[in-house]
């Protein structure tokens, strides 16, 4: 079993993703980049939802990237991105998810300033993090926990607009305009 595979379960039984969908108030229009796109899930599962935008579905890792268009097939509105979100150079999209990997940036300044100053406003950011002391997850010392993560966003001008707790995870939706 691939890691991609027990990621799959995990979301299948422990994250509602249907929720995290509505929590994103996705239309039509929206640009998106769904940042560390993993196997290309959630990037597929917008699609459903986004028809004349388009998700960009970033990926550094490039048995990822095969995953990933190998799910996407002919979708035409997911663009697939094999690039680190260090050197990400997006322009116009108005919202952006991460899945469980905004602990694992080691270049969170580039990314919140990417965000704030490449976005078209308002920006909304659409977070999914595992809880500091669940028993799920990356080890607890570089999990963030929701007020920590809270704090990052708020410096940058965010302002939290929804927060959900889930039994493993927690989802935030923030917004900047």
């Amino acid at each position: 079993m691939s890691h991609y595979d027990k990621i799959g379960e995990f979301r299948e039984k422990y994250l509602p993703y249907n929720d995290i969908i509505k929590m994103a108030d996705l239309n039509d229009n929206d640009i998106i980049i769904d940042m560390g796109a993993g196997d290309g899930f959630y990037s597929l599962l917008f699609s459903n939802y986004i028809k004349n935008g388009i998700i960009y579905s970033v990926e550094k890792n490039p048995d990822a990237i095969e995953l990933i268009n190998n799910k996407i097939g002919t979708v035409k509105n997911i663009k697939v991105i094999n690039e680190d979100m260090c050197r990400l150079n997006i322009k116009g999209f108005n919202k952006i998810f991460f899945s469980t990997v905004f602990h694992d940036i080691d270049c969170r300044k580039y990314v919140m300033d990417f965000m704030k100053n490449n976005s078209k406003k308002p920006l909304t950011a659409i977070l999914i993090e595992f809880k500091k002391n669940g028993i799920m997850g990356p080890p607890a010392n570089i999990r963030i926990e929701h007020s920590e993560l809270r704090n990052i966003f708020e410096s940058y001008g965010f302002t939290l607009k929804d927060h959900r707790d889930f039994e493993y995870n927690y989802a935030d939706i923030y917004i900047l305009k």
